[in-house]
């Protein structure tokens, strides 16, 4: 199932890539213009996530932009997850970077209350897990996980110039607000 929803989370980003490919070739072909007004960079970025690959569970996402180029965003980022099951409690530390790739120029969006953007997250985790059923068990344990990465588009509505709400569905989910530094 996680290779199905990876595998359609990474052809959904593809596709609107390719579109927006299209759109900014034929667009400069009219000599139009317009968009990239988005207000990344200097935003931090907090909210509740869902992550599938995690038994669906309910976590926090943080991550802080940068300017890396025209359109493109990177930051640190730290997530966590936790949840359990019959016999265990899990917890998750996700540790990492996001890019992010807004789309307003692309895809002509002047209107300076939103931004629309692909992202990327690539990282690891620190996973830990503690037996809660009867009697002990020696496998309870931490470990780090190998290198992931995950993919998503998403949307900012800017309420004024410091803060907004942020949407991102991909990988997992996350709506949150952005607050401008």
């Amino acid at each position: 199932m996680k290779s199905k929803i990876n595998y359609f989370a990474s052809l959904f980003t593809c596709l609107l890539l390719v579109f927006s490919l299209s759109a900014y070739s034929q667009s400069d072909k009219k000599g139009g213009g317009g968009g990239g007004n988005y207000l990344g960079p200097g935003n931090l970025n907090v909210g509740l996530s869902t992550y599938w690959s995690y038994n669906s569970s309910l976590g926090f996402q943080a991550d802080y932009e940068f300017n890396l180029g025209r359109d493109f965003t990177v930051g640190p980022s730290l997530s966590y997850a936790g949840y359990s099951d019959s016999w265990y409690n899990y917890s998750v530390f996700g540790v990492g970077a996001r890019f992010r790739w807004y789309a307003d120029r692309v895809l002509n969006i002047s209107h300076p209350k939103w931004d629309v953007f692909a992202n990327g997250d690539i990282g690891f985790s620190i996973w830990s897990h503690r037996y809660t059923g009867p009697g002990s068990d020696p496998n309870s344990h931490s470990s780090t996980s190998p290198l992931w990465i995950g993919l998503g588009i998403g949307g900012k509505f800017h309420f004024n110039q410091k803060i907004g709400l942020q949407l991102i569905i991909g990988s997992g989910a996350q709506l949150g607000l952005h607050f401008q530094l």
